[in-house]
């Protein structure tokens, strides 16, 4: 469920000049974007780019608070209606030492040594090894960076292993580490350098030869790509905005630096993750109800229109057959003074034309599917396009 949070322009002034707009818009439960578009419309000043990246001291001075406005609304999840989980009590997050990536693969893991096994016998693809299909570790890097992956994976792979986590590598070619019962798609990408092949120079022409076209200029440039050595590390998850899931080689660090980072990501990332799919399940959960409460009142307004236009339709009916009987009494007056075989004629037309006034009459027989409010509604009525101008005797 929802709840709504308010703040006066004030308030919410004096927040966004102590707090980033992205951790304050975290805090609320908004994106930064929502929280931005609301602050100019309500002419809130926000602090400029860079301004918390700045020392204290040369930072720029607050500009003047806004005058007292229209409350600021937001619409976001109210946690405390998630269901409830018997979780073990949270205790304080120990201070990861830092992981050493050995220089040499000792006892590689299983997956390791499958990935190698496949590697090792792949073939380059726009400089890419191709393990398409092989169900291995998802690796996009050139030959070069074959070992240096292997101590980078098994390292990782045996680190989670501890803390709980479990590897697997999926159908479609995807690797995923199962953290607190959410899977995150793990790749290793090396950035390749792609360089033009210049063609071949042409043939010199040969001396009083005929002219011929070079149809080698007509050709798609061809390519070839080279190793940077630079690896990125990519966490494939639908999680909340502002988490990190990339982390890549910098001139200050490499990834095998960054290890014990990426395995604190792991656990940020899976809780973002579940945060967010009970937010989506929920919402999910309040779109069925909405979409069941529309149908049953869809469906109530289609018996009572069904039911005013059967009304109509046996008024008019009776109406008819009343006439009709009007007119055969009066046919049958106004034969009376004729010849007595004349006069058996129209008995027997009067006869039939009664009968037939009968069949009409949603009266003569039983009064029950007249004055029956029962309407059998089909199952494949879902109540849209009921929005139909229908003339009745009860429009205005």
């Amino acid at each position: 469920m929802h709840k709504i949070a308010t703040f006066t322009p004030r308030e919410l002034f004096d927040r966004a000049w102590e707090t980033p707009v992205l951790k304050l818009a975290q805090e609320i439960g908004i994106s930064d974007v929502a929280l931005s578009k609301a602050c100019r419309k309500a002419g809130i000043a926000l602090p400029p780019r860079g301004h918390w990246a700045k020392p204290a001291s040369k930072r720029p001075g607050k500009p003047k608070p806004p005058i007292a406005g229209q409350p600021i609304s937001f619409r976001v999840l109210d946690r405390s209606t998630l269901p409830f989980q018997n979780a073990a009590p949270i205790k304080p997050k120990a201070t990861r030492s830092t992981i050493e990536v050995p220089q040499t693969l000792l006892a590689p893991h299983p997956l390791v040594i499958k990935w190698l096994k496949c590697v090792k016998a792949a073939k380059p693809h726009e400089g890419h090894l191709m393990t398409t299909g092989k169900q291995v570790l998802d690796a996009r890097i050139s030959s070069e960076l074959i070992n240096r992956c292997a101590l980078i994976f098994d390292t990782l792979i045996k680190e989670s292993e501890v803390l709980g986590y479990r590897w697997k590598v999926i159908s479609d070619d995807k690797t995923l580490v199962e953290v607190d019962g959410e899977n995150l798609a793990i790749k290793l990408v090396e950035r390749l350098n792609k360089h033009v092949i210049p063609p071949p120079p042409p043939t010199p022409p040969k001396h009083n030869a005929r002219w011929e076209p070079n149809f080698s200029l007509l050709r798609s440039p061809q390519f070839e790509w080279s190793s940077t050595g630079e690896l990125s590390l990519q966490i494939d998850a639908r999680a909340e905005y502002g988490k990190r899931k990339n982390w890549t080689d910098t001139k200050t660090g490499k990834i095998e630096e960054k290890l014990t980072s990426i395995l604190d990501g792991f656990g940020t990332i899976a809780e973002s993750v579940k945060a967010l799919r009970l937010e989506n399940e929920e919402a999910h959960r309040e779109r069925i109800a909405e979409e069941a409460l529309r149908l049953e009142r869809a469906k109530r307004e289609e018996s009572h229109r069904r039911l005013r236009h059967k009304l109509v339709e046996n008024t008019k009916r009776w109406e008819q057959a009343q006439r009709l009987r009007a007119f055969i009494q009066a046919t049958c007056n106004a034969s009376a003074t004729t010849s007595e075989h004349s006069q058996q004629q129209t008995a027997l037309w009067a006869a039939w034309a009664t009968a037939q006034a009968n069949l009409l009459d949603p009266l003569h027989r039983d009064t029950s599917s007249v004055a029956s409010l029962t309407v059998s509604i089909e199952s494949w009525f879902n109540g849209y396009g009921m929005m139909r101008a229908e003339k009745d005797w009860w429009s205005e």
